[in-house]
């Protein structure tokens, strides 16, 4: 299966490999009887589906391949699972036939097991990833294609793109989004991990209502979630647990700092576990007693009403602009001094660190929060777009609070995947 993997056994019995004399890359040959150790995510057929839909993408931009870079992308069309998914890994995708996928030796195994593909291609932990790229490319003769090299911030950036592009004398065109498109339709073996995932982060939700208590710390919060969703069967999650108290829940894109819930703080909460890769996020809001504020309580109404008006319009055909600027009419009547985004919902699916948001420009946002590019892509809904419905208002300095669901859209309309009590989480 593998190309040309050379392995042989230790006095252990293990099996090791070794590199490819002065070749800056080896191609190896899959060991006696590993076939058993597959370990797919998803059907044959599932990853069959994706390629065919990338490869339309890649031939209707007139291209005869396409060199992935960023690992979801890689992951979405190979199957290839890794913890270390900032690791140097590229897939190369033809118009016709199966693609090709370089990673670093130490990641021969991963790929081993967890990839559907025949052909994988190594090179020294310590080498130059780059120039193993370039000597793959002309070796099989993808150099003289017609080649797109994909774009994303946190893919292979421009810099990897002028080296190679120097290596192989070739001008690779720059592009992005060829993969995302696909990814952007879940299929019915996703929306099942979808909603694996969702049972898992509404486990961790109705074990941390307990940990909400006076003086309780955040972080124990934290930990009494993530204890119930890794206990019950998630794998680990593409972002950390978020907690916040009190003025530090005005803060976004923070978590738990070792501090102790007062009555009257504010308690921001979420997270999503994560199920083949595939995260489903929820936002709660806590509180011990009553707001300090009862500003913050009118905040919660106004985002409560911003999320259920968002699910209430969510079903295929409907406009991703109109639904944002109708929901978010809760949210512009609260006081100057609160902060609220105009997003109502992002794409969420395959999550790879430090993000768990899934295709970029998938949003139900005001014209304000997107940009022309995305609004000209996704102007609607479609059946298997999933989304991260979400309202959070920050009195800055002072407070945040929000909810949140993880929706899927239906042929008929959408299915709320988390769907657990929206109201205020409140203990004495």
């Amino acid at each position: 299966m593998f190309d040309s993997l050379r392995t042989g056994r230790d006095a252990c019995g293990a099996f090791h490999m070794t590199s490819g004399h002065a070749e800056r890359f080896s191609e190896f040959q899959q060991p006696a009887g590993a076939e058993g150790v597959k370990d797919l995510a998803f059907s044959e057929q599932e990853y069959a589906r994706r390629l065919q839909g990338a490869q339309r993408n890649i031939a209707r931009q007139g291209l005869e391949a396409l060199v992935c870079t960023f690992m979801p992308n890689i992951s979405y069309l190979s199957g290839y699972e890794t913890l270390a998914s900032a690791a140097p890994a590229f897939l190369l995708v033809p118009t016709d036939g199966d693609p090709l996928l370089l990673v670093d030796e130490f990641e021969a195994y991963n790929a081993l097991v967890s990839c559907w593909l025949q052909d994988v291609v190594t090179f020294p932990w310590a080498g130059d990833p780059i120039m193993a790229l370039s000597e793959l490319l002309r070796k099989r003769g993808w150099g003289q294609k017609r080649l797109g090299w994909e774009h994303h911030q946190h893919g292979g950036g421009y810099q990897a793109f002028v080296a190679v592009q120097e290596a192989i004398a070739v001008d690779p065109i720059y592009c992005h989004g060829l993969v995302e498109q696909v990814r952007a339709v879940k299929s019915r073996e996703e929306i099942e991990s979808l909603r694996e995932a969702a049972r898992l982060t509404s486990l961790g939700f109705e074990v941390a209502v307990d940990a909400v208590v006076d003086g309780a710390m955040d972080a124990e919060v934290a930990a009494a979630a993530y204890g119930a969703i890794i206990g019950g069967g998630s794998e680990r999650m593409s972002i950390q647990p978020i907690v916040t108290i009190g003025d530090h829940s005005g803060i976004p894109h923070t978590t738990f700092r070792r501090r102790r819930i007062a009555p009257g703080d504010a308690v921001l909460m979420e997270w999503g576990a994560c199920v083949n890769r595939y995260t489903a996020p929820m936002i709660r809001t806590g509180i011990v007693g009553d707001f300090a504020d009862s500003l913050w309580g009118d905040m919660y109404v106004a985002c409560l009403t911003a999320v259920e008006r968002t699910i209430a319009r969510m079903r295929p055909g409907a406009s991703t602009i109109s639904i944002a600027e109708e929901a978010s009419e809760s949210l512009l009547e609260l006081p100057t001094q609160v902060f609220s985004d105009g997003n109502r919902g992002y794409s969420v699916g395959l999550g790879f660190e430090p993000d768990w948001a899934d295709v970029p420009g998938l949003q139900m946002a005001t014209r304000g929060w997107r940009s022309a590019k995305s609004i000209e892509t996704y102007p609607v809904l479609q059946p298997g777009h999933v989304f991260h419905v979400r309202a959070v208002a920050r009195d800055i300095g002072r407070a945040g609070v929000g909810v949140s669901e993880t929706v899927a859209v239906t042929d008929t309309g959408c299915e709320v995947l988390t769907n657990r009590d929206r109201e205020l989480v409140r203990t004495c």
